[in-house]
């Protein structure tokens, strides 16, 4: 079990690791990281190519991070529960660590949360739905996208203690989301700032 644990984790982070906004926008003849914000994301790249296409940079990063805790939710069904979700949690966890650090970009990748927002959804639909619904409503309110992205990483440990407080499966999820939190307010570190200083930009209404 401990190879195949291995071999699952290793094959998420380098599934996480494919720098698709990078690659869309080079095939446009556009470096990505030289425009804007200089971020791979999917935020960046709808700044820089248009709603279209940052859509669908943010469908494929949100893959990136559910395929491989789909993989382990439907081929691993005989391990005990608690296993279960150690292993689709910390699949997620090596799909975003790998789109985060890609080793394609010299270990400077996107911002996580697409590709978070996708582990979620193959690891629990409801918490992925009401994660996704704080992000919206902060991001129409705010018009900025870290806004949106922050609050959201906030509400994790939240909605996971209202929806596992009954669950065997609560300290696991509740280290995972906590865990999370902490890890896109790391590499949302430089939004951060920019709020402070009422420097973040925000996305005009039409």
């Amino acid at each position: 079990m401990i190879l195949y644990s291995s071999i699952i984790f290793i094959t998420a982070f380098f599934m996480g690791s494919l720098p698709t906004g990078y690659l869309v926008a080079q095939a446009k003849g556009i470096n990505i990281k030289l425009v804007g914000s200089g971020n791979i994301g999917a935020t960046n790249v709808t700044r820089a190519m248009g709603k279209g296409w940052g859509a669908f940079v943010l469908v494929i990063d949100a893959l990136k991070g559910f395929i491989p805790v789909l993989f382990v939710k439907l081929y691993f069904t005989s391990l005990p529960q608690t296993d279960l979700y150690v292993l689709m949690t910390v699949s997620g966890v090596c799909a975003v660590a790998g789109h985060v650090f890609t080793p394609f970009l010299g270990f400077k990748g996107g911002k996580g949360i697409a590709t978070t927002l996708g582990m979620l959804l193959a690891l629990s639909p409801l918490f992925a739905i009401l994660v996704i619904l704080v992000w919206l409503l902060l991001f129409l309110f705010t018009r900025v996208s870290s806004v949106g992205a922050l609050s959201a990483a906030l509400s994790m440990p939240i909605i996971s203690f209202f929806l596992f407080h009954d669950k065997p499966v609560f300290l696991i999820m509740m280290t995972f989301a906590s865990f999370m939190t902490l890890f896109i307010f790391f590499t949302h570190r430089e939004n951060i700032q920019r709020l402070y200083r009422g420097e973040e930009k925000a996305f005009k209404k039409k």
